[in-house]
This record gives C-alpha cells, structure tokens and sequence, in this order.
C-alpha cells in the first residue's frame, strides 16, 4: 500500500473514509453523526462521491442501506422524505404483492372517484407505507444517506425543515447523513439560515479540493476513454492553461475528444488545445470567438465597443499598446477601468464625468465578455497555430454537437 506522502489528496480522503482500519464511514460510533463533504463549484464533489465512494461502500455495508438523494426538482419536504425512504428499500416489492391488480391498472385507476378507484388509492397508500417502513429499517444503525443538490431544490423547501429533517434522520436512525455541497451555495436569506444552522447540524467537516491533474485522472480513467491514452497528456495540459476545476466540462471535453478520435482517427495536438479553450469559453462564458491568427491584429465583434479616444481605437487596441506583459483577466479588467479615467498631459481628464460614468456602466454591463474575450482570445489566444478551416470545424463541432468526417 502506498505510504501517506505518496497519495493524493482524494486518494488520502478515500482511505480515510473507506479504507483505512475504523473506516470512518464504517465505524458504527460514527452513527447519528451528519457529515458535510465541502468543495468549489464543479471540483467533482458528486463524481468523487458516486464513482470513488459509492459503489465500495454498497459492498461493504452488506445488509444496510447506502441512499443518494439529489434535491434537483424536489418540490416539497415530504417529496424528499418519500424519496430516502422508497429508495433505500432497494426494491419495488409492488410487483410480488400485488394480486388482484397489476401496478399498471392501479395507478390508472387510483384518481378515478368510483369506489374501486378510492380503494386503488389506499392501496397504494399501504404498498408504499410498507416499503417506506422496509427502507428505515436498512437504514437504521448504520445505513448511509447521501444528500446533493442543494442549489438546485425548490424555494418551497424550507432551509430550516430540510436540516431539521437532516439532523433527525442521522440521531432517530442512528445513521450516517452526508451532505454534499459548499456553503456559498446559499444566497441572502438562505445563507443567514444556513450558518446558524450548520453549527447544530454538521458534526465532521471534509474538505474537497482536488488539483487539476487529480481531478482530470479521476475521470479519465473509466475504461471509456481508453481510446485517449496516448492524447492524454496533452489533453491535461490543455486544461492546465484554462486554470478551470470543473468535472463537468471535463467529461464534456473527453467525450469531445474521443468522438473527434472515433471520427477523423487521430487529434493533433494543436487541435486538442484549440477544442478545449474554446469549448470551456462556450459552456463557461457562452462565447465563441472569431478565427484570428496573428495575436497582434486581433479584433473581436462580440462586444460593441463604444468610441473612445477616437472611433479608431478600441479599449482593447489601448491595453494591447500599454501592456504588452500577459496579466489575468482581473487585472486586464482593472486597466480597462483605469483608461477611462486617464488624464492628458496637462492633467486634464479626458473624458467629461458624464462620459466617465457612461463607459464605466458600459464596462459592468460587458464585464464577463471583456474578461472571457481577453483570456481566451488574448491570453491563451485559441486559435494559435491552427488553419482557419479546422478551426471553424472545431468551433462548429463545439455549436452544434456535430462532427462531420
């Protein structure tokens, strides 16, 4: 077994909760205890959870039940007390018990206001009721219920509820409740409701933060992608540019990559680099950027930019001139700023405070595109070294989901 300064984070993470003697997620003095898995947006919280952990875990417990619960479309508390429960029964035990009726025909009928239609109704009440009553019982000391999703769930389910109801479940069913999730996930008022209840509900806290190369191996290991092997080392290099942790983007770009294989039989380098920038710029920031291949004539329509200093020059055109040192796009953002303010040589502003405040309210309004523009057409310039008829094949490829041969 690798020693500790060997592993990798994740791997470091997984053995403690797995693997390791007194697992903790299968240690029984754990029961009772909710536990909130924490990372950045996209850093693969859910994906570490269903394809490192999950699947182990269900073979471990033996008789217990191992729950995900995705809060995606959950309109009501009970909607997701419903959904632990029936799910951690395993099984649809309506097929064996059903006699008289199939499944089917009661739930045609069971709206119906005839008497056959009521007693349909109460009968599925009943079915339900027992494989509610079958799920507690796997999940009663030391079963697993795993809850994701927070930023997707209804404004109808209340924050307090839903936590009470989380704090409940661990201590009355001495199980193991993880919550995946990062605490900015909650706005206003929700985020005021969510730090005085954390105190009173979390009792172990796990900090997710994979590098890129952890996260990027972690997906691009399935034997899916096996195809890729010998791409895959500049594929990571690629994403490295971006400085983007996002695993839902890397699966999109190694399903990109290994139809573009599949399709035209080999990727090149340059083509790899180009698919990538410019399909994190698509998904991240709904952009795409003309073909420019010379980094000193580049001249983007996306944004309309307002005259200033004359109806020549761009805001951009002014920062290329000035700063020919690459800087991120924050900086780059902060020197947009700084040129409306500018003064002439007799320190005289040269814009009027009017004016001032126009092109400042136009910056604001342009601000992700300037900054996407800048780091993906300036800074990491997505076109480099590739022919203006491959490139807008990889651009309409990223569009439209389709590649031609």
């Amino acid at each position: 077994m690798p020693t500790t300064e060997e592993l990798t984070k994740t791997e470091i993470l997984k053995q403690y909760l797995l693997e390791k003697e007194n697992a903790y997620l299968l240690d029984d003095n754990n029961n009772g205890k909710t536990i909130m898995l924490s990372g950045a947006w996209g850093s693969g919280k859910t994906h570490f959870w269903q394809h490192e952990i999950e699947p182990e875990l269900k073979n471990k417990l033996q008789d217990k039940a191992c729950v995900y619960v995705s809060l995606y479309g959950k309109e009501s508390l009970s909607d997701i007390k419903s959904d632990v429960y029936l799910s951690a029964n395993g099984k649809n035990i309506l097929s064996t018990e059903v006699s008289t009726f199939g499944i089917e025909a009661l739930s045609a009928i069971k709206d119906s206001d005839l008497a056959i239609g009521k007693a349909a109704k109460a009968g599925m009440a009943l079915f339900d009721s027992k494989k509610i009553q079958k799920g507690i019982a796997k999940l009663k000391k030391g079963g697993i219920i795993c809850f994701d999703d927070f930023e997707r769930k209804s404004k109808n389910v209340d924050l307090n509820d839903l936590f009470g109801f989380i704090s409940q479940l661990a201590i009355n069913l001495e199980c193991k409740v993880i919550i995946i999730l990062n605490s900015d996930v909650f706005k206003d008022k929700e985020a005021a409701i969510f730090t005085r209840v954390k105190e009173k509900t979390i009792n172990k806290y796990f900090n997710f933060n994979p590098s890129f190369e952890e996260l990027f191996k972690s997906i691009a290991k399935s034997s899916k992608y096996s195809e890729l092997d010998n791409y895959k080392a500049n594929i990571l290099f690629a994403i490295k540019e971006t400085k983007e942790l996002n695993a839902r983007i890397y699966i999109q770009i190694l399903d990109n990559c290994l139809e573009w294989v599949q399709v035209k039989k080999s990727i090149p380098t340059h083509t790899i680099r180009s698919l990538i920038l410019n399909t994190f710029n698509f998904v991240l920031n709904h952009l795409i950027l003309d073909y420019n291949n010379s980094i000193g004539s580049k001249n983007y329509n996306i944004v309309h930019y307002p005259g200033l200093f004359g109806q020549s020059k761009s805001l951009f055109s002014l920062i290329q001139f000035r700063e020919v040192s690459e800087v991120s796009e924050e900086i780059f953002f902060d020197k947009l700023k700084n040129i409306i303010f500018d003064v002439n040589s007799d320190e005289e502003a040269n814009l009027l405070d009017n004016e001032q405040q126009e092109y400042l309210n136009w910056l604001y309004k342009n601000e992700s595109k300037l900054k996407a523009i800048w780091k993906y057409g300036y800074l990491l310039h997505s076109s480099r070294d590739i022919e203006e008829e491959e490139y807008n094949q990889i651009i309409n490829f990223i569009e439209t989901g389709i590649l031609l041969p």
